[in-house]
Formats: C-alpha cells, structure tokens, sequence
C-alpha cells in the first residue's frame, strides 16, 4: 500500500536527501522538490581559487560518537583528518564540552598581542570566559530567559572579557551576544552527544551530498521554488511552485531553513497553527559571511588552524586545507588559503561595505596581526580597489608592500565572499541558540494534520546547527511519515 502513496520533500539539503532517502528505503514513492538549481543546501564548494575546493558553508565534522553523518562518511570509505580539540571554527560548528575547548591562537586587539592557546592559559580573563560557559550545563534556566550579553554582565565581567565572548563563542554560535539566549545555551550544552573530535574529509563535503542523493535522481526537480501547500479534507495535499508546476502528495516533508517559514515565502492553506509560526520567528538565524582570502606563501604559523580575534574587523580566521592530493588544481590563483568568519549584527554590518573595502580591512588586520615589523599605532587604512572576474577579486593595480610589514598584503593573490544572508534560498547563516526559544524546536518539528512534516536542523531539540542534526532530523520526519503510510 505504501508505494501508491507519494511523499513530496520540499528542499534538497542534507535533511530533505536523508528524509528522501529514508521514506524510499521503505519502498514508498518520494519526490524531491529544490528551490536552487544544486543539490546540497548550504554545502557548497569554490573551485579555482586555491588547489583544493574551499567550502563556502560547512566544512568539518563535529564529533564522532552517535553521529549518524559520522557512520556515513564511514560507510564511504573516506579518510578523516582528526583533531581532538575544539581548536577549529566552521560555518556550522557547535561548542560544547566547554572544558576543552580552546581555539590554536589569539589575537587581543586592545593589548596588540598574539597568544598561543599555552601563553592564553596566563591571562585571566581568556580563562575567565572559557570559565563562564564550560559551567553552562550545570546553569538553571533564568525565567524569564536572558541573552548572554546580560548574563555576562550581570556575573560583572570586564569589557574585555564580554569581547572574548562575542568573539570565541557567539561568533561561533552565528550570532552576536544580544541575540544569543542562555536558556538554549544551557541546552545545547546539556545535550551534547557527539564526542569532542573534529573532523576533516579527504574530499569535498558535496561527497556526502551525492551520496544520499545517489538512487533519487528520477525523483530529484532542481529549479523548483515551492511557493504554495494546500492540503485538502480528502488527506491529499497540492504542491505548487515558482513557474506554476504544481504536484499531488499525500504527505509533505519541509525542510527549508528557518528563514524561509519566518518570512512566510511558502504559503500554507489553511495557514499553519499559530504556534508553529510563532516557533519560527522565535528561532534565530543571522547573518554569516565568509571572507576566502588566497595567498602566493604562508605568512602565519605553521602549526596554527585557527585565531580569534577581539576589537577586530574579522573575529575569526582559519586556515585549512582540502586534504587529498589527487584532484589539486595547479592553475588556481593562490596557494594557501585564510578564511574570515563573520557572524550576527557584525556580519550584517558588514555586508553593506563594498568588497575592497571588506577585502582592505581583512587584509590590514591579518598585517596587524602576523608583521614582523610591529606598525605604527593608528596608522591609516588605505582602502584598495579591488577588479571582480568570474567571483574572483584581485587589486586592480599593483601596490608596493613590505613583506615585514604588511605580509597578508605581500603575499595576497586572490579573494571571493559568501554571504549567507542574499542567498535566496537560505537567508542567513545556521540557527543559533535563541533568545525566549526554549520549546520552540518541538514545535516547529511537530507534524500538522498528520500530513505536514518538518525537518531541518532548526527543529533538533539538542540546539544543534550540525550536519548531523539535519540528518538525523530528516530521518525523524521521515519515519513519522512512514508510521502513517506503512
């Protein structure tokens, strides 16, 4: 009986291709609609720029017990770079196991210092903030619920101290401070799973998509935006999309981000609960913005991955690479790679500077920090102009610089920039932990009628913005659909 039922999965990320794939194992018809014309969501990946595809989204595995995209890539045969600390930042990572956490390098713009994680166990107040949050889970829920910019300064921290935090953590968490609710911190950090380990693949992360795509492509439509749900008294559900292509259903998965039922680009008839509605605009996603920064040598430490940056233009650099050797691209344009992490009220500020001045200020910073030559305090920002060719940007004249003195400058090649918020399908960066949210992702996850289903990493319970938690809720969604069907 199953297999005359059709379920129709809105979105083609992580979730929606493990719900697909998840309700097709069961024998029952599935159709795939995706709004964008790629499969994946917010994995995506720049080829060209530097010899290894640059993941413009998510770009590591965050612990590797329970964790069903961990059994995957286990399943594919992939090599796994391991670290064992929380000593890297990505588009979508989670902190927690507070107690180990430590980022490779910091940079405290008020002092002008670089400190190795070992000198940062010297100073008072890093300790003081990594303090703070790795006693989260033993924290009772304020009611009413407050963000962590009043719960630091009501635990009467220093300035610097609330600087740390919006740069180590909230940054991370993809957001800033005023956004990010303690009740869901303390969750979050309660419900962690996964193991500390972070993990880097052997090859691009869109591996992961084909693979859960793999056996759906009769049954996968790129290009199809839906716009419109309308279930009717009969139990069969209309499917309509940008363009007028519209598709009979007996149930529905939605996976879209959060953003996109906030701002109410599907329609729903009858409109969804209240509640429901009201879970959406509860739950946070803010801006997020990824400077990809290409460089002819390296200029930084070689043992550094990762420094976060207080009183600073970028609050988060990273540098890592695409480890397998035998796809390189010898004609990209740089050869080693920094990434700049912008994330909340920041990113959006951000997003309204032209890119050479975004490139100039990043480029400055990264001299600030790594000059041999320490520069003159206060000296000027000379904003460059930068020339645009295929997403790529490259000083639009050549420019004098001192390798002591402005090495990022020096050695710069090539640069490109995500920015989650104009991507139309998405909107913003991850859900983070919200302000007054805490119940809200049961809700938003409760099914409606016994016909609408919801997944994505917005509706986890655990607060976790990972790759494994859109898996895992995909694969939730899809058995509630199939207790129905089977």
């Amino acid at each position: 009986m199953g297999a005359e039922k059709l379920v129709v999965v809105v979105g083609a990320g992580l979730a929606g291709l493990a719900a697909a794939r998840e309700v097709q194992s069961h024998g029952v018809r599935v159709l795939v609609l995706e709004a964008s014309g790629v499969l994946g969501g917010r994995i995506k990946q720049l080829n060209g720029l530097v010899p290894w595809p640059v993941e413009l989204g998510p770009e590591f595995l965050h612990g590797k017990q329970n964790s069903s995209i961990a059994q995957i890539v286990n399943e594919m045969g992939c090599t796994m770079t391991e670290f064992p600390y929380h000593i890297l930042v990505s588009f979508s990572s989670c902190y927690v196991c507070l107690d180990n956490l430590s980022p490779d390098f910091y940079y405290v713009g008020s002092e002008s210092r670089l400190l190795t994680s070992e000198e940062a166990e010297d100073h008072s107040e890093i300790q003081t903030v990594h303090g703070i949050f790795a006693a989260l889970a033993e924290e009772t829920h304020p009611s009413p619920d407050i963000c962590m910019d009043e719960f630091l300064r009501r635990n009467k921290v220093s300035n610097t101290v609330v600087q740390l935090a919006e740069s180590i953590y909230a940054n991370d968490f993809g957001c800033s401070l005023h956004q990010l609710g303690v009740g869901e911190c303390i969750e979050e950090a309660r419900q962690w799973i996964y193991g500390d380990t972070y993990m880097l693949l052997d090859r691009p992360l869109s591996s992961i998509v084909d693979h859960l795509s793999k056996g759906l492509n009769a049954g996968v439509l790129t290009s199809h935006p839906v716009e419109d749900i309308t279930y009717f008294p009969t139990g069969e559900l209309e499917v309509k999309c940008r363009g007028g292509a519209k598709f009979q259903a007996h149930y529905t998965i939605v996976t879209v981000p959060v953003k996109i039922l906030e701002d109410e680009s599907i329609r729903f008839n009858p409109p969804l609960p209240k509640s429901k509605v009201d879970a959406a605009s509860t739950i946070g996603m803010s801006s997020a913005v990824k400077i990809l920064l290409a460089f002819s040598q390296r200029f930084w430490p070689e043992e550094m991955f990762d420094v976060v940056c207080t009183d600073c233009f970028v609050p988060e650099f990273w540098a890592t690479q695409y480890p397998c050797k035998s796809s390189r691209d010898e004609e990209a344009l740089g050869s080693v790679l920094l990434v700049g992490f912008i994330a909340g009220e920041t990113a959006r500020q951000i997003s309204k500077l032209s890119h050479s001045e975004i490139f100039s200020r990043a480029l400055s910073q990264l001299d600030e920090i790594f000059a041999k030559i320490k520069p003159t305090k206060n000296a000027k920002l000379s904003i460059e102009t930068f020339q645009e060719s295929g997403g790529f940007y490259t000083r639009a004249a050549a420019k004098p610089f001192d390798p002591e003195l402005q090495p990022a400058s020096f050695y710069f090649a090539a640069a490109s920039l995500v920015d989650w918020s104009r991507e139309d399908f998405v909107r913003g960066g991850y859900s983070h932990p919200s302000l007054n949210a805490r119940g809200a992702r049961e809700e938003l996850a409760k099914p409606v009628h016994g016909r609408l289903f919801f997944a994505g990493e917005a509706t986890h319970p655990g607060v976790n913005p990972c790759m494994q938690a859109a898996i895992d809720s995909g694969i939730r969604a899809a058995r509630e659909v199939l207790g129905c069907v089977i």
